[in-house]
Parts: structure tokens; sequence; C-alpha cells
């Protein structure tokens, strides 16, 4: 028989034997194609428990809480507020400067110092972000760079946590204030990560006169309104074994900390509360325009005149605090100022 006769006649028991195998494998396909549908339609979902699922208690889960001197979320809770913060720091050379005293076009490092109001869980390699803004209410800010920082739980060795950030001032002479913003994405408590320092010196030969921006940052025309103190962060009680008068709490060693934060809260109200602080009657401030009325996103020079009274010698701390209200709207605080006067 030739070869061709044999292959003629393999055929039909190749096909017998192609039909068998699909006899096998159809099944299984259909079997697999199933089990792919059904991992696609669920696919997001979470496994079926049967109604044991957990709820994790918000108590349970440990959050960061960094902080900074923030004025606005300080000013919020009824407090008085100096725009001296006091946890950004110039310094060149290794030597502290004052904010009011930067040269154009010179290198400085801001030492920024961070916080954590968690006894609970730390915030390590931390971002915080440095800008620069012009001296004023409410300017735009512009970014320097972002430094890192490893904060301990509250308490702990490495809290505070300091970063060193790089910064060479703009070419034009002029006085910038700085800004620092802390970047953590589960913050218990985001409200307090931004800080200002805006300082300006005048000497006061008959008034003192500053210059300042005020600008609207909001997509609606805005009143601008101002008022004055005299407030300074108090020096901190010496530590000793026993608490002093000023830091005592009336709470029971049981109460646990939310209790003795609160009554602390309550203390330093009373002792340190926003309005408690009022210029001497003798001191006059006057602002030019008083009451300016900002289109959206416009911005205008605002002339502060602060006359000390007649035998006035030494440094006076007046801050300015901005507010900006829309029609029919509460008013809300939109950046201040630190001066201080000088007389000799």
């Amino acid at each position: 028989m030739s070869g061709i006769s044999q292959g003629w006649q393999a055929i039909p028991r190749a096909i017998r034997d192609l039909l068998a195998s699909l006899m096998v494998l159809v099944p299984a396909l259909k079997s697999f194609c199933r089990a792919i549908a059904n991992t696609c339609h669920n696919c997001g979902k979470g496994r079926d428990r049967g109604g044991a699922c957990i709820t994790v208690s918000p108590a349970v889960l440990k959050r960061a809480d960094p902080l900074i001197y923030s004025q606005y979320y300080l000013m919020k809770m009824g407090l008085s507020v100096t725009w001296d913060n006091p946890d950004i720091e110039i310094f060149r050379g290794g030597l502290p400067v004052a904010p009011f005293a930067l040269l154009p076009a010179t290198d400085y490092d801001v030492r920024i110092r961070v916080w954590n109001g968690s006894y609970d869980a730390p915030a390590l390699n931390l971002p915080v972000a440095l800008s620069y803004l012009s001296f004023g209410i409410g300017v735009s800010s512009t970014a320097i760079a972002i430094g890192k920082a490893d904060l301990d739980v509250k308490g702990g060795p490495l809290e505070p946590a300091f970063t060193s950030i790089p910064w060479k001032t703009p070419p034009l002479p002029g006085h910038y204030c700085l800004q620092a913003l802390l970047i953590w994405p589960d913050d218990a408590n985001p409200d307090n990560n931004l800080g200002q320092k805006n300082v300006q010196v005048g000497t006061a030969h008959s008034p003192a006169v500053f210059d300042i921006q005020v600008h609207n940052d909001a997509a609606i025309a805005r009143a601008f309104t101002f008022e004055v103190d005299q407030y300074v962060i108090p020096p901190l009680a010496p530590c000793s074994d026993q608490a002093s008068p000023t830091r005592r709490v009336a709470v029971a060693p049981t109460a646990g900390r939310l209790a003795e934060s609160k009554a602390r809260w309550k203390a330093v109200l009373v002792a340190q509360g926003y309005g408690r602080f009022p210029l001497g009657p003798d001191w006059t401030v006057t602002f030019s325009p008083a009451r300016p009325v900002l289109a959206a996103f416009q911005q205008i020079t605002v002339q502060i005149t602060v006359q000390p009274p007649a035998d006035f010698l030494g440094q006076q701390t007046v801050n300015v605090h901005g507010f900006a209200q829309a029609e029919n709207r509460g008013r809300a605080l939109a950046g201040g100022v630190t001066l201080l006067v000088e007389k000799s």
C-alpha cells in the first residue's frame, strides 16, 4: 500500500481522536471561563464573611498629629497669637538672623521645628513645605523647597523634630514673610499644619509708618478690617516635680488624657484668650484705607501708622490681624503681621 493511501486511511482515526479530546476539553474550558467571569464580577468586592465583618473603632486606629505654631488654628480656637512664629527661625553661617534684616540674593538656612500632638503614632519622613510671601495680609506664596523630618510621638526622644531648608532670598530688596506647611495624609488634625513668620520693625521718629500688601484671594469681593493687640508668647514656667499654680489643672489622675487636655485648653483660654491684650490707651494705630473693599483677587497697599505715647522709649509689639468678609457671610482670618515699634 502506498504512503498516500495509508495517509487517507489515518484521517478518520485522527478525527475520532480529536472529537474524543474535545469531549474532555470543552467542559474544562467552560469551567475555566466561568471562573474568570466570576472573578471579574467580584473584582473589588470584599469576601463574603456571612455578616461577621469587624468594624475597626477610631479609638483603635493610631494616627499622628504633626503640628506647628499655627496662627490660623489658634485664633480659630479663641487664642491670641503673634506672627513672629517661634517654630520658624532663619540662620546665616550658623547665626540667627531677624526676618526683617534679610539681604537680597543671599543664602540662608530656615530651621523649622515640628511637634506631635499624638502619644501613639510617629510621623516618619514628614514632608515640610517652605514658601515665602511678600509682606502683608492674604498675599500669595512662592514655593521654596520641601524638607523632611522624622517626628517621634509626643514626649518621645525625637520630639520636637527639626528640618533645615536652604533659601536664597529674591534679588529685589524688600520684606518677605515665610510659611511652613506640614504634609501628612492621615493627620489626626490637619488644621494645625500651617505656620507663618511675618515681622517688621519700624522706628518711631514721630509715628512709625509701615506699608503692607493686602490681597483678596477669593473669587468674590470682600471687605477687609483690621484689629491690633500687644500679645507676646509668655515665658514657660520652670520645670519641677510639683506643677506651678499657673500650670496645674483640676483633673483627677484617673480622668485620662482627653480630660486633662480639655482642662488645659480652658486654662489657656482664660490666660491667653483673644482680646485680652489690647494696646495701652495712649497708643494710636490707624489704617489707610481703614476698611478697603477688594474685588476678586485684587491686591492693594495699606499704610499703617503707629503713634506711641510721647514719653515712650524701648520696643513695643503691635500685632495686626486682618479679617475678610464677603456680603452675607461671616468674617474669616486673612492673615496678619507683627510690627515692632522702637524708640530710643
